[in-house]
């Protein structure tokens, strides 16, 4: 068989893989898609008779009013202990944190629950004076101990509450559920390791997902108060804290966070861990799915915090053992200048422009009855480059998109590796060979210089685009 058409063998069969890919991501996409019986959240349980509601208005410091109820026990006979209950990530209302306001309403505490101010992205300072807000609106309400007022919060409070306690000193106490002691995108990259690992997520599709997604959110701007460390605003409470961990936590690292609470806090600290307990310290139902029951011996917990510390009687500093932890997280270094959001635009823009300039200027050369002179691997390259490029960034954006509190969907797997991902390499794996058969053939190729330089352009720089995003690893 003589080499020329040894070389054509080779093409046909990139081609025939190509369009088996091609078929391949359609099917594989259309899998991925989610369910739209989405799993409903635990209906917000009615106050029961034997506690009150009252309807309350806060008014922040920057003339806003934002809507809340105080919980407390019916047959109290003395003034109650106060509690303001702050939200964790999301524009959450009073309803998310109900369970929480009745079952600490129960250990007799009056609890304040209120609409958390709806924010395109967080900011914990304009946060932290809601919550100073709240504890002032608390402490006016009758039957409530004025000097009693403290603050509990889970998860994204756990940044906010230090924050507010540090600015008021009229707050006696605060109680933290599941706080992060690290920056929110160290908290955040763990969190997705944790997801793609449930998922059964290995290889490279690991590394892009958590590492370089959200450096490269970071980068843009698109993660707010991403490095935002809460080791200053701990060390400037003065208040006793208590703080409750889930031993099963896989959104914050719960070991790491109390170990960074317990070297910096300088006031009286009671760490305590719920064996088995996840990060919202509720008990789940069969489904896996979070219900408004709180974790046993959780309520209990704070309540007898909260009394003996409003009367006075401070706990003893103490500390549980620190539990074993999935995996120790990391923290993310700052982008390179190539690695940042205006160089891979410009690297997407180059290599699509590349890619498709191809294919574009034969049809318009068809359109205007001129002849195209094309060469195999030529039209292969601008095929599969522009399919991988483009597929790489749906699949990259509809994954990303799919993580929530229950985990993430990469789709349909195969050794440890979503289908759709394997499909996106074997494309960008076809897309170099064709790349380098494009740039042997082009040595003998006098006419279409401009083409095919543009198209080689993008196909030199698709390697190390390939290699970052891990296209091309492991």
């Amino acid at each position: 068989m003589c080499a020329g058409s040894g070389s054509s063998t080779i093409v046909l069969v990139i081609e025939r893989a190509y369009r088996l890919l091609s078929l391949l991501l359609v099917v594989a996409a259309l899998a991925a898609v989610p369910s739209a019986a989405a799993a409903v959240p635990p209906s917000v349980p009615p106050i029961p008779s034997d506690l009150t509601s009252t309807d309350v208005s806060i008014h922040t410091r920057d003339g806003k009013t934002l809507s809340g109820m105080v919980v407390a026990p019916r047959a109290a006979t003395h003034p109650l202990p106060g509690l303001v209950l702050v939200h964790g990530s999301g524009n959450s209302r009073r309803k998310s944190v109900t369970p929480e306001a009745i079952a600490f309403a129960r250990q007799g505490i009056a609890v304040l629950a209120y609409d958390k101010r709806p924010l395109d992205q967080p900011v914990y300072s304009l946060l932290a004076d809601d919550v100073i807000a709240a504890a002032a609106t608390l402490r006016d309400q009758p039957g409530v101990k004025r000097d009693a007022v403290g603050l509990w919060g889970i998860s994204e409070g756990g940044w906010v509450e230090p924050i507010a306690a540090s600015r008021s000193p009229e707050i006696a106490f605060v109680v933290l559920a599941s706080a992060p002691g690290l920056t929110p995108l160290r908290v955040q990259n763990w969190n997705m390791l944790n997801k793609l690992t449930g998922a059964g997520v290995t290889g490279a599709l690991a590394g892009t997902l958590s590492d370089r997604f959200y450096r490269l959110a970071d980068d843009a701007g698109l993660f707010a108060e991403a490095d935002h460390d809460p080791q200053p605003p701990l060390a400037a409470v003065t208040q006793p804290v208590l703080a409750v961990y889930g031993t099963a936590d896989t959104q914050v690292p719960a070991a790491e966070s109390a170990a960074v609470l317990t070297r910096t806090i300088r006031t009286p600290l009671t760490v305590r861990f719920l064996p088995g307990a996840g990060h919202t310290l509720r008990v789940l139902d069969g489904d896996g799915i979070y219900t408004d029951e709180l974790f046993p011996a959780y309520a209990e917990i704070v309540g007898t915090w909260v009394r003996s510390t409003a009367a006075g009687r401070i706990p003893p500093p103490h500390t549980d053992p620190l539990p074993a932890q999935r995996a120790t997280s990391d923290a993310l270094t700052p982008s390179a200048w190539w690695e940042s959001w205006p160089a891979q635009i410009a690297a997407l823009a180059v290599l699509l422009l590349g890619f498709l300039s191809y294919p574009i200027v034969a049809l318009t050369r068809r359109i205007r009855g001129r002849s195209v002179p094309t060469a195999r691997p030529a039209r292969i390259l601008a095929a599969t480059g522009a399919l991988a490029v483009l597929g790489f960034v749906a699949y990259f954006v509809t994954v990303a998109d799919s993580a929530d509190w229950k985990g993430i969907s990469p789709g349909p797997m195969l050794g440890g590796r979503p289908v759709l991902w394997l499909a996106v390499q074997a494309l960008a794996l076809i897309t170099v060979i064709a790349a380098a058969m494009t740039a042997h053939a082009s040595r003998r190729t006098r006419g279409d210089r401009p083409r095919q330089v543009v198209l080689l352009v993008a196909g030199a720089l698709f390697l190390p685009w390939a290699l970052y995003w891990g296209l091309l690893l492991p």
